[in-house]
């Protein structure tokens, strides 16, 4: 059974250790050496921290009595850590992305519409995309009065459709970077499959929202929150 996230009677040095792990994870000797603490007491917020279900130890290595652990926030909790460390953040960054198809340029425009419409406080916006695509906007940005995107992460489309590509390799990261001051709400809607599920794979470690934009049954823009579904990795021939 998932222990209940607690944060109650938090003490400052245990505040501590979360504000170092909300910005990397550490292995447990190095945290102990920038905490300049003894490894008893550092074992013993841990402990307490654990319990709680704010973090996570792993074990790396493990020769007779001696281990080495890696400490890292538990996902899940980030929005928790934050509170009680006293960076509780009310706005949203989107995290989006379009393509060169028909109109594919416009769909961080029609998602935060329909976001605006349920009162998300969208302040930014980040887009994977194309060099076609991003042109493509750009060429019709004044015209159609597009919304101005803040930052661009660019590959090239076929990057979206192999699993051992670049983007594959540093989706994570461009969403921890973000995460570091906002909280996020992903669109799995444009480019590849694989890019959504890539996405999908990520909110669901994140405990972060996420919607795919389809269409009612009149035909109207409509956003569909998803969940619950990882990469596994290719198909292999059965044996």
């Amino acid at each position: 059974m998932r222990k209940k996230l607690y944060s109650k009677g938090i003490s400052e040095r245990q505040k501590h250790i979360l504000e170092l792990l909300s910005e990397k994870e550490y292995l447990q000797n190095k945290l102990q050496e920038a905490l300049s603490m003894t490894a008893p007491n550092l074992h013993y917020h841990l402990t307490r921290l654990e319990a709680t279900d704010l973090i996570k130890k792993e074990t790396l290595y493990e020769i007779g009595n001696a281990k080495t652990n890696r400490i890292s926030l538990n996902p899940a909790a980030r929005q928790q850590v934050r509170q009680i460390i006293g960076l509780e953040i009310k706005y949203y960054t989107l995290i989006t992305g379009l393509g060169a198809l028909k109109t594919g340029y416009r769909v961080p425009d029609l998602v935060l519409k329909i976001l605006k419409k349920y009162k998300f406080s969208i302040t930014r916006i980040v887009c994977f995309s194309t060099p076609d695509a991003k042109k493509k906007r750009e060429e019709h940005q004044l015209q159609e009065k597009l919304q101005k995107i803040d930052r661009y992460i660019i590959y090239p489309y076929v990057e979206y459709r192999y699993i051992e590509s670049e983007f594959f390799q540093k989706a994570e990261h461009f969403l921890s970077e973000e995460m570091k001051d906002a909280n996020i709400i992903i669109d799995l809607t444009p480019l590849s499959k694989l890019f959504s599920f890539k996405l999908l794979e990520l909110a669901n470690k994140y405990q972060l929202p996420c919607m795919y934009l389809g269409l009612d049954k009149n035909g109207r823009d409509k956003l569909f929150l998803m969940s619950n579904m990882r990469i596994e990795g290719e198909i292999k021939p059965f044996s």
